[in-house]
């Protein structure tokens, strides 16, 4: 491979468990009522695709754009009240040891940018990609595979040339829609939860059994 691409929430940030916590909360705020359970297959997926699911099957007259703004401050809230946020084990080690290697990366995320920013900043890596995009800022969401392709395009190589680090079914998805080799993370956070990433090329219990060396031979 002559390139990575990274998704964020859940390869790079330890995110997952906060992120349905804040959409429960804010569908909660406007009356809609979900479980833990029922926010999972969105993982990888934009608030956006999210939050029109959910008001639909409501009934309710409540604006995505209205809804999603809510979520995007609670999660705001969240970053600067000072609780913890941790980047998932051995992905601030790989990040460095390609962009050491001269490996070009890219960033393609399904989050906002400003969250985006904030945690590559926060982690001391936002220099080593490139490339960051937002899937927020694209007209539809992963499984779409416009963001990986554009990742591609942005890079200078063709997508099959690129490997992507995914983590959920959606992302996976979307990267073999591109034309990716797909490498998956197996989230511990979805144990119970049985998420499909039997799509990808490859899979990975930990972002530790992954070196620079061995992404370049693929």
């Amino acid at each position: 491979m002559k390139a990575v691409i990274f998704d964020m929430d859940g390869v790079i940030v330890d995110s997952e468990a906060f992120h349905i916590k804040i959409k429960m909360q804010t569908l909660q705020e406007y009356g809609i009522e979900a479980q833990a359970k029922d926010c999972v297959p969105y993982a990888g997926r934009s608030s956006k695709a999210f939050f029109t699911d959910f008001v639909k099957k409501s009934k309710k007259n409540i604006a995505i754009e209205e809804i999603v703004a809510r979520k995007h401050t609670l999660t705001t809230e969240y970053i600067q009240s000072g609780k913890e946020i941790k980047p998932v084990a051995g992905a601030i080690e790989l990040i460095k040891e390609l962009y050491a290697h001269k490996i070009p990366l890219a960033l393609a995320s399904s989050s906002v940018r400003t969250n985006i920013e904030t945690f590559l900043k926060k982690f001391g890596v936002y220099e080593c990609f490139s490339v960051v995009l937002s899937g927020a800022e694209l007209p539809e969401s992963k499984p779409n595979p416009a963001i990986y392709l554009q990742a591609a395009e942005k890079l200078g190589f063709k997508p099959e040339d690129c490997a992507v680090i995914e983590d959920a079914h959606a992302g996976v998805v979307a990267a073999k829609r591109a034309g990716n080799y797909c490498i998956a993370f197996n989230n511990p956070f979805y144990e119970n939860c049985m998420a499909d990433l039997s799509a990808a090329d490859m899979m990975v219990d930990s972002l530790l059994e992954l070196s620079a060396e061995q992404i370049k031979q693929l």
